[in-house]
């Protein structure tokens, strides 16, 4: 039986299974999108000259989105061979473009970037400071976006359903960097918090649906805690929703950050 691992950068091995399940895995649902693609879009000009930046893009699951949706030039960066690889497979859209590299060193020029989307890759981060320098060289001095989409060490009445099946994944969660923390790393940096949004996101439509999820495992916490906690909590979730006369969409709340440029 293997036990519960700590939480720290570089600790989920994104080579293997988890970049193979990822897409699967975090699919986001019709009404997620719907509502993500709302928040989004009143910062977003439409037309080819404006630039938006997927910081750890992952297997494209945003960078995608947002190239389907706006006209503007989308760019994602991911340091995991493996999760490009998966992004990068298929057709993809003509403005969308992908790069490796990673978030204390990003391969781009100086401010060249009008909105930088950052989503669930803070806590994966190894260095928050230098990370907040980068933005801000690559981000554009007058207007300026950077999203932070995620979960935080000190807001975590979100996921109920999955602390309920998986009790460990709180204790996992309780050590992400915390909201204060992740302000003062872009603060430093010259960036003001204009905005922090807590969104209700329908993850799933019903708890069968979102078991089918978590039975890949591509998230964080769920990697991290024991596999006989994880075998347990699958099979518990799994006649859960089984037993579902009238299923129930499964809500999160998910923690937005919208930082601006400090042009002065």
């Amino acid at each position: 039986m293997s036990q519960s691992k700590q939480l720290s950068p570089g600790v989920i091995d994104y080579s293997g299974q988890m970049a193979a399940n990822y897409q699967r895995g975090r699919t986001l649902s019709s009404e997620a999108v719907a509502t993500w693609t709302a928040i989004v879009a009143p910062f977003v000009q439409h037309d080819e000259d404006f630039r938006i930046l997927d910081l750890g893009a992952g297997t494209g699951r945003f960078a995608a989105l947002f190239a389907r949706t706006f006209k503007a030039q989308v760019t994602g960066i991911e340091p995991s061979k493996a999760m490009l690889d998966a992004a990068t497979r298929g057709e993809k859209p003509t403005n969308l473009t992908y790069l490796a590299g990673a978030a204390e060193c990003i391969p781009l020029r100086n401010e060249s970037c009008d909105l930088v989307w950052l989503s669930q890759v803070w806590h994966h981060i190894r260095d928050h400071w230098a990370c907040g320098r980068e933005l801000r060289r690559v981000v554009v001095s007058d207007s300026g976006r950077v999203f932070i989409r995620g979960s935080f060490g000190d807001q975590l009445d979100g996921f109920s359903t999955l602390f309920r099946y998986w009790p460990s994944t709180r204790e996992i969660c309780q050590q992400l960097p915390t909201i204060p923390q992740t302000v003062a790393a872009l603060e430093t940096h010259g960036f003001l918090l204009a905005e922090h949004r807590r969104v209700r996101q329908v993850t799933a439509t019903s708890l069968s649906e979102f078991a089918k999820r978590t039975q890949l495992r591509a998230d964080t916490a769920l990697a991290l805690i024991s596999d006989s906690e994880f075998q347990m909590g699958q099979m518990a979730i799994e006649e859960s929703g089984a037993l579902e006369s009238q299923p129930e969409p499964v809500i999160e709340i998910i923690e937005l950050l919208i930082f601006r440029t400090n042009a002065t």
